[in-house]
């Protein structure tokens, strides 16, 4: 098989909790069929919330079923090596480190949904990532395998895995059959980019990708803010997603395409809207950069 067949049909699509963050259940759900994704990311402040408001595992059950959509991923188990406990981030006031009841909510999304992945990050500051860090995912992995759950460490550029190298480091060091990356196209590209490494990354070992543009240079000086407000649709922005595309395009690399654009523009769209637009941009870009003449 050559690289350009591997993305030959239309890629599979997840709608990512943040592209449409203010949506309802029913309606990301609706909007994730409607617009031709496989699946749907889930945020587990947001899961907390709809249990708040009254929901039960059994009427999410009866929307995901209803439309034939499946939770793929849920975010994010935050600094899973630092000491536990609330993060202590100005403009982040809820963040808690290594928090074991987010742990078991995404433990209980894998046995009651079959929810297959778990994304997590470091922690948001610039300590070197030792061996401790490696022992840490480790015991995360091995937590969740008792679920069926395989960990995506993501690399963050402003946390204490930034970025590709030291990313692979952590999850080859640790060496477990469920963990392996995360890898986010903002990211990667707002960090130490590296496309010859990210093509020669075990395939086995990309667990997600999470698809987003957005300019060069940064528009909020705060990384963290810029991350979380000004990304835009693929093919709109400055990042090289063709070459992305391309890295990732070969045998072995089985994950989705997760649109995650966290966007004040688009957040102003309806939920349907939205969806739409990210899945249509990002089949645009993936068909650009694997065509064959």
């Amino acid at each position: 098989m050559t690289a350009s067949q591997v993305f030959a049909r239309e890629p599979r699509l997840v709608l990512a909790w943040g592209t449409v963050r203010d949506a309802s259940f029913p309606d990301r759900v609706a909007a994730a069929r409607q617009c031709g994704y496989d699946g749907i990311g889930l945020a587990i402040p947001y899961y907390q919330a709809l249990l708040a408001d009254g929901w039960t595992d059994r009427d999410l059950a009866a929307v995901l079923a209803e439309w034939d959509v499946r939770i793929n991923e849920v975010e994010v188990l935050f600094g899973f090596h630092g000491t536990p406990g609330p993060a202590g981030i100005p403009g982040r006031p809820g963040l808690v480190y290594a928090d074991p009841a987010a742990e078991r909510i995404a433990f209980h999304l894998a046995d009651t949904f079959g929810v297959p992945f778990a994304q997590t990050v470091g922690t948001f500051d610039a300590r070197p990532a030792g061996p401790e860090v490696a022992d840490a995912f480790g015991r995360l992995c091995d937590r969740a395998a008792a679920h069926g759950l395989r960990v995506a460490l993501e690399f963050v550029p402003y946390s204490s895995v930034p970025d590709l190298a030291a990313g692979l480091a952590v999850v080859t060091e640790a060496n477990r059959d469920n963990g392996g990356l995360c890898v986010d196209s903002w990211h990667f590209f707002r960090g130490r980019p590296d496309l010859e490494s990210l093509r020669t990354v075990p395939a086995e070992r990309v667990f997600m990708v999470q698809f987003n543009d957005g300019p060069i240079p940064p528009v909020d000086p705060d990384r963290m803010t810029d991350a979380v407000h000004h990304r835009v649709l693929p093919g709109e922005g400055d990042l090289d997603l063709r070459s992305f595309v391309r890295a990732l395009d070969r045998p072995g690399v089985e994950a989705p395409f997760s649109i995650e654009i966290y966007s004040d523009e688009l957040r102003r769209r309806p939920a349907a809207d939205t969806a739409r637009l990210a899945a249509e941009s990002t089949r645009a870009v993936v068909a650009s950069a694997t065509r064959t003449y």
